[in-house]
């Protein structure tokens, strides 16, 4: 009797929260297929638009001033963007509300028929507390990633970001790597990995030579190495 009254908590909280997920989820995928289309809409013309070997490659090559006002300028019109659809947020919460009301009511049951479990329960609670704890240090940790990888971009003088898709699905390319070769005005050679991002490559460079600059961008896939060649003055 009193596994079944242990168990009946777990499975009335598993049979909720799976619709609960299936819906997140899906909202998602739809953010994240809105934010990629934000962004590239957002971008000026790019550096270099160029097909190579079933590649469709855009490089934008920028001074990293330029790099920030384009980021503040992206946040400041993903925010007015999500103003306008605050609407279509006030519908989603307001069914959330309706659903939590039948979870409310059989979060009651589930108190009444859990009733005299209390050890059972304050296991469940120290667990609780534990994840809480995890979910706190995993947080700090990727904040202290994420701040460590923005830094590491806008470090140098210029930020390059790179964009790869398959030229006849214009789907993003899995499992590839990129680096750019770079030859100095004073015939000084260097090379940067780019680094993945999101949904591109991106990295950060030093010009420190005024005159004109030739790139070799190099994107592997597969082990085959496709690249493509332009040109950059720095007055």
């Amino acid at each position: 009797m009193k596994i079944r009254y242990a168990l009946l908590p777990a499975v009335l909280t598993i049979a909720l929260v799976l619709p609960v997920f299936g819906q997140h989820n899906h909202v998602d995928t739809t953010k994240v297929d809105m934010k990629k289309h934000d962004m590239s809409s957002m971008m000026a013309k790019p550096t270099v638009d160029a097909t190579v070997e079933g590649l469709h490659m855009k490089v934008w090559l920028m001074t990293q001033k330029e790099c920030k006002e384009m980021m503040q300028g992206k946040t400041g019109q993903m925010m007015m963007h999500g103003k306008k659809e605050g609407g279509m947020g006030q519908v989603e919460m307001m069914g959330m509300k309706d659903t939590s009301v039948g979870m409310g009511r059989d979060m009651k049951v589930m108190k009444l028929e859990s009733m005299g479990k209390s050890e059972d329960m304050h296991a469940m609670k120290l667990d609780s507390i534990g994840m809480r704890k995890d979910m706190k240090v995993m947080k700090h940790e990727s904040r202290e990633m994420n701040k460590a990888m923005m830094d590491s971009m806008m470090a140098g003088t210029h930020h390059l970001r790179l964009d790869v898709t398959d030229a006849a699905s214009g789907k993003e390319v899995a499992k590839a790597s990129a680096m750019v070769l770079i030859m100095s005005p004073s015939k000084k050679s260097s090379s940067v990995d780019l680094k993945p991002m999101m949904s591109h490559f991106g990295g950060a460079l030093t010009l420190d030579e005024k005159g004109e600059y030739q790139f070799t961008v190099s994107v592997n896939v597969g082990g085959v190495s496709k690249t493509t060649q332009f040109q950059y003055a720095v007055k």
